[in-house]
C-alpha cells in the first residue's frame, strides 16, 4: 500500500480544532491523487468537492474576516467525524484492494514469462529491474509498475489500465507498443524508440486525456 497516501490519511484525522494541519491542503493533495487515478479515494474527493473546497486555508486566515473564517472552521470541525469514517473505510477498501495485486519477484516475473506467460493482469511490480530484458509482446494490464525498463525490448508491448510510477523507459524499444488508460508518474522516456507507438487516453498528476500529441510533444522528452 502507498505509505504516503496512508500518511496523508492519518493526517486528515487530525482534529481540526488544534490546527496541527492544514486540512484543506491536505484535502486538495487526495483529490489530486484522486485525479491522477487513485479511485479508492473516491469518497474523500467528493466530500472535499461537497462544500469544502472553499475552506479557508490556515496560511490564509490574515485574508479572511475573522468571524467568517470561524464560522467556516466550526461547520467543519462539526463535519469531522463524518471525515474521518471516510478515511477509515477508505484505508479498509485499499488494503482490501491491495490483496488483489499479486506481488510478484523478479525470479518468479521471468520464469512465468519464459514459460510462455504474455498477459499479466493484477500483479505488482515494485521496484523492479528489468534493464535489458526481452519484454516484445507482454501486456499489462490494472497492474501496479514501478520498474526499470532501460534498454529493453518492448516491441508490441501493451499497458491498459494500469498504474506506472516511477518508472524508467529510457532507450527501451517501445516500437507497436501501447499505453493507454493509464496514469504515470515520474516515469522517463527519454532516448526511447516509439516508432507506431500508441499513447492514448492517460493521466499523469490532475491532467486527464493525455494523448498522442502531448506525449510527442513533452512526455517523451521527461526524464
Amino acid at each position: 500500500m502507498n505509505q504516503e497516501i496512508i500518511n496523508l490519511l492519518n493526517d486528515l484525522k487530525e482534529n481540526p480544532s488544534t490546527e496541527k494541519v492544514d486540512h484543506i491542503i491536505l484535502l486538495e493533495k487526495v483529490y489530486s491523487k484522486y485525479s491522477n487515478g487513485i479511485k479508492e479515494l473516491e469518497p474523500i474527493a467528493h466530500f472535499y468537492l461537497n462544500g469544502f473546497d472553499d475552506l479557508p486555508a490556515l496560511k490564509e486566515k490574515h485574508l479572511w474576516n475573522e468571524s467568517k473564517f470561524y464560522e467556516i472552521r466550526k461547520d467543519f470541525v462539526n463535519t469531522h467525524s463524518e471525515l474521518i469514517q471516510l478515511i477509515d473505510s477508505t484505508i479498509s477498501d485499499m488494503k482490501c484492494n491491495e490483496s488483489d495485486y499479486h506481488q510478484l519477484t523478479k525470479v518468479e516475473f521471468l520464469e512465468q514469462l519464459r514459460s510462455g506467460k504474455t498477459i499479466f493482469e493484477e500483479i505488482d511490480l515494485e521496484n523492479m529491474d528489468l534493464r535489458n530484458e526481452n519484454l516484445s509482446g507482454i501486456t499489462f494490464q490494472n497492474c501496479f509498475i514501478s520498474a526499470d525498463f532501460r534498454n529493453s525490448n518492448l516491441r508490441g508491448a501493451k499497458f491498459i489500465k494500469s498504474n506506472i510510477k516511477t518508472s524508467d523507459f529510457r532507450n527501451a524499444d517501445l516500437t507497436n507498443g501501447l499505453m493507454e488508460n493509464v496514469s504515470f508518474e515520474s516515469t522517463k522516456f527519454k532516448g526511447a524508440k516509439t516508432n507506431s507507438f500508441i499513447f492514448n487516453d492517460n493521466y499523469c498528476h490532475s491532467v486527464e486525456g493525455i494523448g498522442q500529441t502531448e506525449f510527442n510533444d513533452w512526455v517523451i522528452e521527461m526524464e
